[in-house]
């Protein structure tokens, strides 16, 4: 029985060649989903607040929460005087440079090493620097009057829902 199961694949119309690239391409297109840089918009709005303070509180919240879905993101602020703007990014450490089993999120013994969640000061720059690399959700908020800010978020569905939250109780305790 199997022996003409065997003959029977191995007598397919698809030549072994055609099968391998296709194959192929839906792998590669598949990695491709996964590994994305751009995700979709999940919330643009305006909250009442100064963005800076605003950063650094969701920064702390965020760098605070001991969830291990959380855990493994490596949030990184930015403040943009010039445009009176910021952004932050939760970075994926899966796939960052230089995250090894003794430093990485996923292994209870590790070290945290990411280095400070104080946000980088970029005082020349006249546009958002952008994603460096895989992140779970980014925020952008834009100051727009004197006591609002423009928000957009973009990510996963669940962390940044996670992140949005946190963002709302940030800017209800807003002086």
């Amino acid at each position: 029985m199997t022996r003409k199961i065997f003959t029977a694949a191995c007598n397919s119309t698809l030549p072994l060649s055609l099968s391998l690239a296709l194959l192929i391409v839906l792998l590669s297109a598949c990695a491709g989903l996964i590994n994305t840089k751009e995700k979709p918009l999940l919330h643009e709005t305006t909250l009442q607040g100064e963005h800076i303070q605003l950063t650094r509180c969701l920064t702390g919240k965020l760098s605070a929460d001991s969830r291990m879905s959380m855990r493994v993101f490596h949030v990184k602020p930015r403040i943009y005087p010039a445009i009176a703007a910021s952004e932050i990014h939760a970075y994926d450490t899966r796939f960052l440079p230089y995250v090894y089993a003794s430093n990485s999120p996923l292994n209870p013994d590790g070290i945290r090493d990411y280095g400070t969640s104080a946000p980088e000061i970029m005082n020349n720059a006249q546009n958002l620097a952008g994603a460096e690399y895989i992140y779970g959700f980014a925020f952008m908020l834009r100051q727009t009057g004197e006591t609002t800010v423009a928000v957009t978020l973009k990510g996963s569905q669940y962390v940044g829902g996670i992140a949005w939250d946190y963002l709302q109780r940030c800017a209800a305790n807003a002086p």
